[in-house]
């Protein structure tokens, strides 16, 4: 044939390599995702991390928001992957939120004006995650 004169690599080498090619990109794409069981302790202790509202106020000290931040994204990684698709947005935007509202202490921007208002989203957010996972265990 005329093309095997231009890559005389023999078939079936080609087709080892093309097999093994396929295999490590599907690997490197492949995420596990851990189990409920494994995830929600994890998830427990980032939301349990948060100060209560009644100790964060509407102005709290500076060092207490600076703590809260560095403790939020040191804990970033450890929430991803999620064990469902459907939490992935929810728990990235949760973790967006409570970063924003302790970067700005107090927060002060169009989405979230206030700790409260931080808060009642990361309230919201959390019942979501929750929900999710429960259905997830079959509860």
């Amino acid at each position: 044939m005329m093309h095997e004169r231009f890559w005389p690599v023999p078939r079936l080498t080609r087709i080892a390599t093309l097999v093994a090619v396929i295999t490590i990109i599907a690997s490197a794409c492949a995420t596990t995702r851990p189990s409920v069981e494994q995830w929600q302790p994890t998830w427990d202790r980032v939301v349990a991390g948060i100060p209560p509202q009644e100790v964060v106020g509407e102005n709290p000290p500076r060092q207490l928001c600076d703590e809260t931040l560095v403790f939020l994204r040191t804990s970033r990684p450890d929430l991803s992957p999620t064990p469902d698709l459907a939490v992935d947005d929810t728990v990235r935007e949760w973790i967006d939120i409570a970063e924003d509202a302790f970067f700005e202490c107090p927060p002060a921007s169009q989405q979230v004006g206030s700790f409260a208002q931080a808060y009642d989203l990361l309230a919201r957010l959390q019942a979501e995650v929750d929900l999710v996972l429960d259905m997830d265990r079959g509860s």
